[in-house]
């Protein structure tokens, strides 16, 4: 996300406001041979964002070029509003970060658009109503240009192949299938037969995991169902791990550095993913993703990784009355077969591999342990001083009054009198 501060016009007084406002507008601010300036793309960025919120198609497309060279572009803004008409938004803005500077690819997009061109880096501003405690930021590219001595913007690829690819939300993907549940928002491009479970796996999932995590929380969750491997890498970012073999997965922003809010609270499902599951592992599974997404503002870089992926996995579990034996089955045969962990799961333990299982099913004893020994609240407690310490080696003695070592010795203990008792 781009740390740059929205365009300012301070207006001063007498002969330098006027040298001023030539400099932003140029010579001939009706004339299409000129590109477009700064402060027109800043007046065109305010209606176009007013527009969504107004519901006003007619303003918003008015602001598009619809000359036969930008058609595609116009056609998928249309199909952008026709969305975002539907959804419940709180906010939905532009505003200017930069100018790129690039003069080739400006050059490039006017020559192909017949008109000189102005390409932008855009901060789009938005925030879904009940989801999101503050709004998300996203950028954008967008090439602008003069028609009939109107600017508007004709594209957003401009800079697509030095790495200013413009970002497209679920909205960019073809028409939504949109629905609504108690504690959900459900975006997908399926038949709604499809989404309905998902929004009541979720809706059952948000107030079980309320009853564990009882901090303020949205308690209402944004479901992304992503129609194609595109659509999956441009919600979760072309950086990330998630594949389109995941049955779900959170996601978030960096949290706001002074409040401490998350935007950005999303949870991505895969549905082809999510129903070659039991009942009970889809249960989990969301129960899981919510967990994440309720403890987001207690969760920080330095959480170690079993406490994150033990504490969701605990609350994914809690009241399913399945046996221990049967949730850690790959954990069970490592342990019976003598492999039994020497230390609490590393980071690396999660990422892909044969073991990753094992991983998870550690740190979900892990947490067990640590509410037998402490109860619900004092793992709760503990998760949150976890994440002032990476190696919870702080948490540890003052929740469980152990140290790490000793915890860890009790640990291996447990798993070996749960998972091979007769040992």
């Amino acid at each position: 996300m781009s740390s740059g501060r929205p365009l300012r016009i301070v207006a001063a007084a007498g002969s330098a406001f006027l040298l001023l406002l030539v400099g932003l507008t140029g010579c001939s601010g009706s004339d299409d041979r000129s590109a477009p300036t700064l402060r027109e793309v800043a007046a065109l960025l305010a209606r176009h964002g007013a527009a969504v919120m107004a519901h006003d198609r007619h303003a918003f497309l008015a602001d598009v070029d619809d000359a036969p060279k930008a058609i595609t572009f116009w056609r998928d803004q249309a199909s952008e509003f026709d969305n975002l008409a539907r959804l419940p938004l709180a906010r939905w803005s532009y505003t200017v970060d930069a100018p790129t500077g690039d003069h080739a690819a400006q050059a490039a997009a006017g020559r192909r658009l017949g008109a000189k061109a102005l390409v932008v880096k855009i901060d789009l501003r938005y925030a879904v109503r009940r989801a999101d405690p503050v709004p998300s930021t996203r950028s954008l590219w967008w090439t602008f240009v003069r028609r009939d001595g109107h600017v508007v913007v004709a594209g957003d690829d401009a800079l697509a192949d030095a790495g200013g690819t413009s970002w497209r939300g679920p909205w960019d993907f073809g028409r939504l299938t949109i629905v609504r549940g108690s504690s959900s928002l459900v975006l997908g491009h399926a038949d709604a037969s499809v989404l309905r479970p998902i929004a009541a796996a979720v809706d059952a999932a948000v107030p079980a995991v309320s009853a564990v995590w009882t901090a303020p929380w949205t308690k209402y969750v944004l479901v992304i169902v992503p129609g194609s491997a595109e659509e999956l890498a441009a919600t979760v970012g072309a950086s990330s791990t998630i594949s389109t073999e995941v049955a779900a997965a959170a996601i978030f922003d960096e949290p706001d550095p002074v409040t401490g809010a998350v935007p950005g609270q999303r949870l991505v499902v895969n549905p082809d993913s999510l129903d070659q599951l039991t009942p009970l592992g889809r249960r989990i599974v969301i129960r899981h993703e919510v967990t994440h997404i309720a403890a987001a503002r207690a969760t920080s870089d330095t959480t170690p990784t079993w406490v994150r992926e033990g504490f969701a996995e605990y609350v994914g579990n809690l009241g399913t009355g399945q046996p221990v034996g049967t949730a850690a089955a790959e954990l069970r045969a490592d342990v019976r077969a003598g492999r039994l962990p020497s230390t609490l799961p590393q980071p690396d333990a999660f990422a892909t591999g044969d073991a990753i299982a094992q991983a998870y099913q550690e740190s979900w004893l892990a947490c067990r342990l640590i509410a037998q020994r402490v109860g619900v609240s004092g793992l709760v407690r503990f998760y949150r001083l976890a994440g002032q310490d990476a190696t919870a080696a702080t948490a540890l003695p003052t929740v469980m009054h152990e140290s790490a070592a000793r915890f860890t010795a009790q640990w291996r203990a447990y798993l070996r009198q749960q998972l091979d008792p007769a040992q």
